[in-house]
């Protein structure tokens, strides 16, 4: 979970859809971090839906982060 709040608080928005993208990241991370030794299970899959906002707000281009491991921009 690390990996994804590092991206969460380095995360830079573009436009109006990177803030709805880091919104709904944001928020799937709290849950994840909420169900963390409750329910592992709902906690990984929050944490997934949570990065996976994260790369599609980057693949966009919608979210620039510094150093992050997806650096090309699709259908730019």
């Amino acid at each position: 979970m690390s990996i994804t709040k590092q991206a969460i608080e380095k995360a830079i928005t573009i436009d109006k859809q990177g803030e709805l993208l880091l919104k709904w990241a944001k928020d799937y991370y709290k849950d994840a971090e909420y169900y963390t030794g409750k329910d592992d299970a709902t906690a990984l899959e929050a944490v997934a839906y949570a990065h996976g906002f994260i790369d599609a707000g980057v693949l966009l281009g919608h979210l620039k982060i510094e150093g992050y491991h997806l650096k090309e921009v699709l259908g730019k």
